[in-house]
C-alpha cells in the first residue's frame, strides 16, 4: 500500500507537466513547421484558405502543431500554444 509521501513524490512530475505547448508534444502525435524559411511564420488562418483572415503565427522550425479537425483539401484545423486556426498541410511535418 502507498504511503501518501510517496504517492506525492509520484505525482509532482504529473502536476509539473500542466498543459504547456512543449509537454503537450510528448503524449501525442504533433506536427511541426517545415519549409518556411527561417525567421519567416506559417500565417495561421480562420479557415481553410488563403483568403481567410490571419489569425496567429507560428515561427518556422516550431513543434508541437496538433490537428485538432479534419482537413479539407490541402488545409487543416489546428492548435498552437493558445492559438487556434487552420494552416496549409504543405508546411507540416509529422514529428510523433
Amino acid at each position: 500500500m502507498f504511503k501518501p509521501a510517496l504517492l506525492a513524490i509520484l505525482m509532482v512530475p504529473l502536476l509539473a507537466l500542466g498543459s504547456s505547448p512543449s509537454m503537450a508534444c510528448a503524449c501525442c502525435g504533433t506536427w511541426k513547421v517545415s519549409r518556411v524559411a527561417a525567421g519567416d511564420v506559417l500565417n495561421i488562418r480562420s479557415g481553410p484558405g488563403p483568403h481567410y483572415n490571419i489569425v496567429g503565427q507560428i515561427p518556422s522550425g516550431s513543434g508541437c502543431v496538433v490537428k485538432t479537425g479534419k482537413c479539407i483539401v490541402n488545409w487543416c484545423a489546428i492548435s498552437y500554444a493558445d492559438q487556434k486556426g487552420w494552416v496549409s498541410n504543405r508546411y507540416l511535418s509529422y514529428i510523433k
